[in-house]
């Protein structure tokens, strides 16, 4: 074989794995880039935390034997995980579907002594007394609101973010820097008192401000991720 093939077949060698060297580093970097932007994080805040007990129910007459349409009530059933800080005389804010910019109050007036269950699930009657009735039909569907905790100057932060291990103990991802200046996550557990639907409030374990990872579909789905 010739010296000039020699050297062109070693420079081709020389050219094919400089390029994988570069493709493989390349996707490297962009592994470890996309691992960082998935990184959804929030802030710790401190502030007011409202609990509302919720239900949906009927506009009905006061009175179903005789039927006074003057007098009218909200009827709504009460799930029995919140039946329990609902209390007779406790202000309601109603939503009348059909009227959705009219402001209505009411206020407690009976409470079922027995629950109704159905699909394994208990609720109880609610009997809600209405302030203003103008306007209002028997028959018209509501959503009733009562408040039921309210904290000031609480920590919380998105529900979400608050994971439960295979020992019923509550914890966060926080980010960290490590000694390359990569961001990654560290568990730190944490105490929880009253949450709703959106926020949970942090007793202990975090402060305002602090920064949170949230889970992303994969690790929210393994305990102790």
């Amino acid at each position: 074989m010739k010296k000039w093939v020699k050297w062109l077949i070693a420079i081709i060698v020389i050219v094919v794995l400089a390029g994988a060297i570069i493709v493989f580093l390349t996707m490297g970097k962009d592994t470890n880039t996309s691992k960082t932007s998935d990184n959804v994080e929030v802030t710790v805040k401190q502030g007011e935390m409202k609990i509302n007990a919720t239900a949906a129910g009927v506009v009905s007459a006061e009175n179903q034997a005789a039927p006074n349409y003057d007098k009218l009530n909200l009827q709504v059933q009460m799930d029995e995980l919140d039946i329990p800080n609902v209390k007779v005389g406790q202000e309601v804010k109603v939503n009348i579907t059909a009227l959705p910019d009219k402001a209505i109050t009411g206020k407690v007036e009976k409470i079922a002594e027995q629950g109704q269950v159905q699909n394994g699930v208990s609720s109880f009657p609610v009997v809600i007394s209405l302030d203003n009735v103008k306007d209002l039909k028997a028959g018209m569907t509501a959503d009733a609101s009562i408040l039921v905790h309210e904290k000031a100057n609480a920590i919380y932060l998105p529900i979400e973010a608050v994971q439960k291990d295979d020992n019923d103990k509550y914890y966060v991802m926080i980010p960290k820097k490590d000694k390359n200046g990569k961001t990654t996550k560290e568990k730190k557990f944490v105490e929880t008192g009253l949450h709703n639907e959106d926020n949970i409030e942090i007793t202990k374990g975090l402060a305002k401000g602090d920064k949170v990872i949230l889970p992303s579909k994969k690790t929210s789905t393994l305990a102790g991720v």
